[in-house]
């Protein structure tokens, strides 16, 4: 890893740059860190800004991975089920329809055809930090506050996808769900200022902004949800303990929870026992586990629908504007700062 890492610093012609400029979001360790929620942020933004935005993605857990896809909001619905993009590139589009989806394993491909085929204005690189061959302008890695990282040994060993040095190449580190971070959160957290400057980093957590029901023709706030009484949950994330901890810690009364693998592909029998746990109490899920539990449901269990609800959650960070000023350059008015020099 750090052979590769000094080959991509010493010789240019390895990467390739695109002719529009490129945010990557990235991490350091294996498993959830928000990296998705991240994009997701910056879509909206920029789209509020008037950009048009395509995201970069593998589509993780999708069929056919080899082929490119790239969604639109006028997709057909065929395009858009679970298996063909993945449930956080179907959540993804979701939450943030108006950008151009691009599903392709090999980025400046997926690149390409996105800036042929829909001129946008910014492209956002999900999951790319060690995908060195394109080029980009902005490096935003996300830290579990949680986890940090492991045992501090690259994998197969632990956790780490490359060594602690390979921070130098972020332009902003966001620790995630701070609000329940690790212990020795301070002293593991110090060795990040050995690589970035302090006001580079950031802390973010996820903030509950509404449940909605499968059908989403029902939605009710935070506080509107707790009158329902004792509820359930289930999620299949990288941590479902936090994902849980974070319901209850709103004032939500969980019965019952069940946890299931990152990216779990749910079954008949996942069903059967998720309608037993919940019986006739509300049960709550995320954006990422409600496509694939809803695409099932409708065919295997109907009824469960009428149970589920979605908690709507979106990525709340501290020092805000701070963070927003690196975000500026990529906005259109003619006066923008300079954007920083794509580099691998």
């Amino acid at each position: 890893m750090a052979g590769r890492n000094a080959l991509y610093d010493l010789i240019p012609a390895l990467s390739q740059a695109v002719e529009i400029p490129i945010i990557c979001v990235g991490n350091l360790t294996t498993g959830g860190t928000g990296k998705t929620p991240m994009v997701a942020y910056l879509a909206n933004y920029f789209h509020k800004h008037g950009l048009k935005i395509a995201i970069l993605s593998r589509g993780y857990g999708r069929k056919n991975r080899q082929n490119p896809k790239l969604i639109t909001k006028a997709s057909s619905i065929n395009s858009l089920a679970v298996r063909e993009l993945g449930d956080e590139a179907l959540m993804l589009h979701q939450q943030v329809p108006d950008a151009v989806l691009v599903l392709d394993g090999n980025r400046i491909r997926g690149a390409q055809a996105a800036i042929k085929q829909f001129s946008p204005d910014l492209l956002l690189m999900d999951d790319g930090f060690q995908h060195r061959r394109l080029r980009r302008n902005l490096n935003l890695l996300m830290i579990d506050s949680q986890k940090l990282f492991g045992n501090h040994q690259l994998l197969p060993s632990g956790s780490l996808r490359e060594p602690l040095n390979s921070l130098k190449r972020a332009d902003a580190v966001i620790f995630n769900k701070f609000d329940q971070h690790h212990p020795h959160f301070y002293g593991e957290a110090a060795e990040v200022l050995n690589h970035i400057s302090k006001d580079r980093v950031f802390c973010s957590s996820y903030h509950l902004h509404r449940f909605r029901t499968a059908d989403d023709k029902n939605s009710l706030s935070l506080n509107e949800f707790k009158k329902l009484g004792p509820l359930c949950a289930c999620s299949g994330l990288a941590n479902n303990d936090y994902f849980f901890a974070q319901l209850r810690s709103r004032g939500l009364q969980l019965e019952d929870t069940a946890s299931f693998n990152d990216h779990y592909d749910y079954c008949d029998s996942d069903l059967k026992h998720l309608m037993s746990m919940s019986g006739t109490r509300p049960l709550i899920t995320t954006a990422k586990d409600a496509v694939k539990l809803i695409a099932l449901a409708e065919k295997k269990e109907a009824a469960l629908l009428e149970q589920l609800w979605i908690a709507e959650i979106g990525l709340k960070i501290d020092r805000e504007s701070t963070f927003l000023e690196l975000l500026k350059p990529f906005v259109r008015p003619q006066n923008r700062p300079t954007i920083n020099p794509a580099r691998p």
